[in-house]
C-alpha cells in the first residue's frame, strides 16, 4: 500500500480545503461536493489510495492554451477515448493541484500554471485493474500551458492539442463539460 500520509497530513488537508472551496454549479454538483467531503471525513487518507474500493479520489486538469482556444488531450489506451491528463495520487504529492500538474507533466511533457481550486468535481467509472471498474472522484483543475509539442507516454500513445471548437469525436464522457467549464473560468 502506498504511503500518502507524508508531510503530516498536508495532502489530506489540502484536498479537504479544495473540496470545500470548490464552487459547485447547481444541486447535482453540491451533492457531489457534500458526499465527497463526508467520505473524506469517514475514510481519511484511505480515499486518496487507489486500493480504496469502490471509490477513490484522483486529480486531473483541463490543459488550455493561455487564450483558451486550444486544449491538450491524451488518448487513453485502456478506454480507447480522448481524455484530459490525470490520475491517482502518489507518495510525495502535496496538494490536489500539484498532483494534477504532476500527471500533466508525466502524460504530456507539458508544465504550466494550475488553478488552486478545482473547476469541476466529476464522479465517473474507471478501469483501475483488469476486470475491475472503480469510481474515480476526480478533482478537475484548470492548467494554462504554452502550446508546445506534447510528448506521448506509455499510458497515452497519442497526445495532441485540439481547438476547443473542434474536439475529437471519441471523447470520454464529461470531457466536453470540463473543457467548457475551464474556458468559462479562464474568461471570467
Amino acid at each position: 500500500m502506498s504511503d500518502l500520509s507524508q508531510g503530516g497530513g498536508r495532502l489530506l488537508e489540502d484536498v479537504g480545503a479544495a473540496l470545500r472551496d470548490a464552487q459547485p454549479d447547481g444541486p447535482a454538483e453540491r451533492f457531489e461536493q457534500t458526499s465527497w467531503l463526508a467520505l473524506l471525513a469517514s475514510t481519511g487518507d484511505g480515499l486518496l489510495r487507489r486500493e480504496q474500493a469502490p471509490a477513490h479520489l484522483t486529480a486531473s486538469a483541463a490543459v488550455l492554451s493561455p487564450d483558451g482556444a486550444q486544449t491538450c488531450l491524451v488518448f487513453h489506451h485502456k478506454m480507447q477515448t480522448w481524455v484530459q491528463p490525470g490520475g491517482h495520487f502518489e507518495p510525495g504529492d502535496t496538494s490536489g493541484s500539484q498532483a494534477a500538474a504532476r500527471e500533466v507533466l508525466e502524460e504530456t511533457g507539458l508544465s504550466g500554471r494550475v488553478a488552486g481550486v478545482p473547476v469541476l468535481l466529476s464522479r465517473h467509472p474507471a478501469p483501475c485493474a483488469p476486470g475491475v471498474v472503480d469510481w474515480h472522484l476526480d478533482l478537475q483543475y484548470l492548467m494554462l500551458a504554452e502550446v508546445l509539442p506534447p510528448t506521448p507516454s506509455s499510458e497515452s500513445p497519442d497526445v495532441r492539442w485540439w481547438p476547443v471548437g473542434g474536439l475529437p469525436e471519441n471523447l470520454a464522457s464529461g470531457v466536453p463539460e470540463l473543457i467548457q467549464r475551464a474556458v468559462q473560468v479562464l474568461k471570467a
